[in-house]
């Protein structure tokens, strides 16, 4: 396959969110116009977005291995987990198509998949970003650390909500067409669905909180008013689905024609998460616009490619009134995907930075080293004996850092060499107050 360049890679991506907004709302909208049903322009339309996803995930794995974005072990895990994914969607959507129902099973098992990688790359991105703070007390690491940690513990929620609430539906493990959905809703409240608005609730915010910290330096560009604004418009938009919670601000409007309201009111929120995602990927962005270095910088951009789609696919409540077709499981496949690429591209930055660290660390020891020994040879030849020692202990250094994890270092060979020249002009002036002084 070609290389997919930077501008290709981002117009399929946001062909991929749009369809997942669409895919999430032609599920929600069925709950007031009857329910889906076995009609062919139903079911294409939910082949359709099935294909998406299985273009989709491999376009952006592909991405990642032709760019070498990637942790070797970890991309191993995650490709297994996504031809699994695409498996049981192909046997999901082969049942739909021949024989007009679908297996529970399979779509507990789609869903299990997913958070289960959702929590334990979250989990361990958390505690990451924990371990990171220590150092350095920095408020927003320890902001990104608490979201993390809360969206895992959501992830957790997330499993044991959906799985019971799947179990007492219908009572049955193969799921037909069902024309009023609104009849089962009340049966799935319980203290699980509570503990699940909380804890996505909780998620949504805490990571908003991170991302107005660390897009802070631009209310003085923008100015503070102006900042404000665009940064809580998508707080707004999101808390406003929840207004008949507490204010029921549009409940006369409700009452003159539910059905139409309702359909309307779906319509207008169903994309809020994903807004939320498309500002928390632009702090990413920002981050990675002014990073000079191309290795660091397209880490940050696949983690901000990354927050888009894990606020887009992590819905799962409406597959708990089990739609036929099941509209909404081709979401639900790329949170797994969407959880690695905000791990893969926060964690692999900060190797590459720890690497380049350990690069400098390795000149300065072997420059000082062989300044050492070759102290009576001329300068010139010095320098020259030592950069080419250095060259190959960097080679060397980067080899073993690449074959054990996948990274590339974010320091060029013209960067290294600047930093030698300091390092050995920094011998050379020790080296001069030494002979002066005596």
């Amino acid at each position: 396959m070609a290389m997919l360049g930077n501008r290709t890679f981002l117009a399929i991506f946001a062909f991929i969110i749009a369809t997942l907004v669409i895919d999430t709302s032609i599920r929600q909208l069925s709950v007031f116009t009857g329910g889906l049903g076995t009609s062919s322009k139903d079911i294409a339309s939910f082949v359709a977005i099935i294909l998406v996803y299985a273009v989709g995930q491999y376009l952006i794995l592909s991405f990642l291995r032709q760019s070498q974005l990637h942790l070797q072990m970890s991309y191993r895990l995650i490709t297994l987990s996504q031809y699994v994914l695409i498996a049981i969607l192909a046997s999901v959507t082969l049942q739909v198509i021949f024989t007009g129902g679908y297996s529970s099973l399979l779509m507990q098992s789609v869903i299990w998949i997913n958070y289960i990688i959702f929590v334990v790359l979250l989990g361990l991105l958390s505690q990451r970003f924990f371990s990171w703070s220590r150092s350095n007390r920095d408020k927003v690491v320890i902001a990104y650390g608490i979201a993390t940690a809360v969206l895992a513990v959501s992830g957790i929620i997330t499993l044991i909500y959906v799985t019971d609430a799947l179990s007492g539906q219908r009572g049955v493990e193969y799921i037909k067409p069902l024309r009023n959905p609104l009849a089962i809703v009340a049966s799935v409240e319980n203290v699980f669905s509570s503990s699940y608005f909380i804890s996505s609730v909780a998620g949504f915010i805490l990571t908003w909180c991170a991302t107005i910290l660390l897009l802070h330096h631009y209310s003085r560009k923008l100015g503070l008013v102006k900042y404000w604004i665009i940064v809580l418009i998508p707080l707004v938009y999101f808390l406003s689905q929840f207004q008949g919670v507490v204010l029921n601000v549009f409940t006369p409007l409700r009452a003159l024609n539910p059905i139409l309201f309702s359909i309307t009111y779906t319509l207008v929120f169903s994309a809020t998460k994903s807004v939320g995602g498309i500002l928390f990927g632009i702090a990413f962005w920002s981050v990675a616009k002014n990073i000079q270095n191309k290795v660091v910088k397209n880490y940050l951009v696949i983690s901000a490619y990354g927050m888009v789609l894990l606020f887009t696919a992590n819905q799962p409540v409406g597959l708990t009134l089990i739609p036929y077709p099941p509209f909404g499981l081709a979401t639900i496949s790329f949170v797994g995907l969407s959880a690695y690429l905000v791990f893969i591209g926060i964690y692999s930055a900060s190797l590459s930075v720890a690497l380049d660290s350990k690069l400098r660390s390795v000149i300065r020891k072997t420059t000082f080293d062989e300044a050492k020994f070759l102290k009576d040879i001329g300068s010139s030849e010095m320098e020259r004996v030592i950069e080419k020692r250095v060259h190959t202990m960097m080679a060397r250094t980067q080899k073993d850092f690449k074959t054990e994890t996948g990274i590339e270092s974010s320091l060029s060979d013209s960067e290294a060499k600047e930093y030698l020249l300091e390092v050995l002009d920094e011998i050379k002036g020790k080296r001069k107050s030494f002979n002066n002084y005596h």
